[in-house]
């Protein structure tokens, strides 16, 4: 999760006592949502009380629709809207909420980093398409996007240096657990952070968040140092012990192979024990197929291990 937003304030609509929000809508020229429909709004404020970052929710059963998301121009990249999206996800989890729904012209990336996926306007419930926003106050151009929340909501973002310490934590319960590598030394937060610092951008980075905390991570590793293998990347995922079963690892594969192709790779390599059910499920569900069995490959504990290879060829890349 991105950091915390303190002196956030929950406006039921309209909002007389925040009249400057109407303002940040329209220096970001979105529509300012019509004071007619009863909605919730998280507001976050500057030391002077003055709103900088605003989003709010329209509920409809065990649904609702995410309004107006939009930060101040002058208080952008430093995770305002990310705190906000945090705070109203959690809050309608904990009040029952199923599903959320949004339109946007602009966010679709920054809403899929949570898991949100485009859907067709039909694919809404019958309550959500008859919405004012769904109606005409949007676009007709914007992108429906839904989220379940029947889980808990995972936010898939580069890492950071800060990240470190969660990241060797969980990289050694993967090599305590002795089913997911056939390493055998225990990692330390400083040589990862080394391990981040020093990195192509292009081999990425992923970390999971939920609820405040680091649960899982992606990286994507050179898969030789040779020029000819340079749209080829090995891709590792760890999840931690306590958060797995809850697709964390899904939605940390779905962004890694977004962002694979993105950065213009042809193809995903890995290696896994076969015995390990769950990581060749998750690989085989989103497109990897085994390409053979590493017999004896190496020992480990005094036990020769197999390791099955997997790969998944990507779009073509575009050069």
């Amino acid at each position: 999760m991105g950091p915390r937003t303190p002196d956030l304030t929950r406006v039921t609509a309209p909002w007389p006592a925040m009249p400057n929000i109407e303002q940040l809508w329209k220096a970001a020229n979105l529509p300012v949502p019509s004071p007619d429909v009863q909605r919730k709004w998280w507001v976050k404020t500057d030391r002077a009380r003055r709103p900088i970052a605003v989003i709010g929710i329209e509920r409809y059963q065990s649904s609702a629709l995410l309004r107006s998301l939009v930060v101040a121009a002058s208080h952008r990249g430093r995770y305002y809207g990310s705190g906000l999206v945090w705070t109203v996800l959690h809050d309608l989890q904990s009040e029952g909420t199923q599903d959320v729904y949004l339109l946007t012209t602009t966010a679709q990336a920054f809403f899929a980093s949570w898991g949100f996926v485009a859907i067709t306007r039909d694919q809404a419930p019958p309550l959500i398409q008859s919405s004012d926003e769904m109606q005409g106050a949007c676009d007709l151009s914007a992108t429906l996007m839904h989220l379940s929340l029947t889980i808990r909501p995972v936010r898939v973002r580069p890492a950071r240096i800060s990240d470190a310490t969660a990241i060797a934590a969980i990289y050694n319960q993967g090599i305590e657990d002795r089913v997911a590598t056939f390493e055998t030394s225990l990692y330390s937060a400083q040589e990862r952070a080394h391990w981040i610092s020093d990195r192509d951008p292009r081999f990425a980075v992923l970390v999971a968040e939920t609820d405040a905390k680091v649960v899982g991570w992606l990286s994507l590793n050179p898969y030789s140092a040779r020029a000819v293998y340079r749209f080829v990347a090995d891709i590792s995922i760890y999840v931690d012990r306590a958060a797995r079963g809850q697709r964390v690892g899904t939605r940390l594969l779905q962004a890694g192979l977004d962002w694979a192709r993105q950065n213009n790779f042809h193809k995903l390599v890995l290696t896994l024990f076969p015995e390990n059910r769950a990581a060749r499920r998750l690989y085989q569900t989103n497109g990897f197929q085994s390409v053979g069995i590493l017999h004896q490959q190496a020992k480990l504990d005094c036990q020769w291990r197999d390791t099955e290879l997997m790969e998944c060829l990507l779009d073509p890349p575009d050069r």
